[in-house]
């Protein structure tokens, strides 16, 4: 199954997991960026605020071509309960994704706030034409633990055989 995972990590806790099940799953991976990044004083006001209500921001790269993949996986920290704007905007930028199958995962320092935003996240990718089949949320503690990581993988490895 070929795997791509397409994330967004400000702290780098995210981008750590995502490192740790690329290797796992001899996946590829492309890290978004915002086209203007956030002031590290403004970016948990500013980007909690427009994560809270659903914005997108411009990314790099703008276009993202998954049509070669068996599965997109896509990847980010939760910002006031929602997905962040950067990932907002990478879903955004997808190209040949009608029909693919997909499986998201958020970072988060508590449980509540992940399962939170599981749903809208969810819900901008199927607008996209992706088949999400599974989902998790990683707390401050799952993301540490390699048992965990173990497990996450092994989830996306089930989701893309159930095509």
């Amino acid at each position: 199954m070929k795997t791509i995972i397409i994330y967004h990590s400000y702290s780098g806790i995210t981008k750590a997991v995502v490192e740790k099940i690329k290797s796992i799953l001899s996946a590829d991976s492309i890290e978004i960026v915002p086209k203007h990044p956030y002031s590290s004083l403004m970016v948990y006001p500013k980007g909690c605020y427009r994560a809270m209500k659903g914005e997108v921001d411009e990314v790099t790269p703008e276009k993202i071509d998954v049509s070669g993949y068996d599965m997109v996986v896509m990847a980010s920290p939760v910002w006031a309960g929602k997905p962040t704007p950067v990932i907002n905007g990478a879903i955004r930028a997808l190209n040949g994704c009608k029909g693919s199958q997909a499986f998201l995962f958020l970072t988060c320092g508590a449980k509540n706030s992940g399962l939170e935003a599981v749903s809208s996240f969810r819900e901008r990718m199927n607008d996209m034409g992706l088949q999400v089949s599974g989902d998790a949320v990683l707390d401050k503690k799952d993301v540490q633990n390699p048992e965990m990581i173990e497990n996450l993988s092994s989830l996306i490895r089930s989701a893309g055989e159930k095509t």
